[in-house]
């Protein structure tokens, strides 16, 4: 789904996002997937002329990969006051990602579903 909406997500003006100091690689694997899924499910709802039945479908992708990510994060240890930095930074992220016409996408709609269940 989300490699099926990346190029109408291109014509989001995205300017000067400014990311947090903290990267990536201070969360698992498993964090990073859930967190940026979501950030792109989340991101392919605010695409203008979407269906509803498409924005549902993402938002509930990214309700989905939130939860995993929330799972995750607490599993590891990770501070609940970190939760919303974490996300704020995964969805400046995936929208920097998702626009980038030249980007690989940093996980596939395969491996996104997948963790979902979709």
């Amino acid at each position: 789904m989300i490699k099926k909406f990346a190029a109408a997500l291109s014509v989001l003006a995205v300017a000067g996002l400014a990311l947090p100091a903290f990267a990536e690689d201070q969360v698992s694997d498993a964090v990073d997937k859930a967190l940026w899924c979501g950030a792109a499910y989340s991101a392919v709802t605010q695409i203008d002329g979407m269906s509803a039945e498409a924005i549902a479908s993402a938002d509930a992708g990214a309700t989905a990969a939130f939860n995993v990510a929330l799972v995750e994060m607490e599993a590891d240890g990770i501070d609940s006051a970190e939760h919303d930095r974490l996300v704020n930074y995964y969805v400046e992220m995936a929208v920097e990602n998702l626009t980038n016409p030249n980007a690989e996408l940093r996980y596939s709609d395969e491996e996104c579903e997948a963790m979902i269940g979709q």
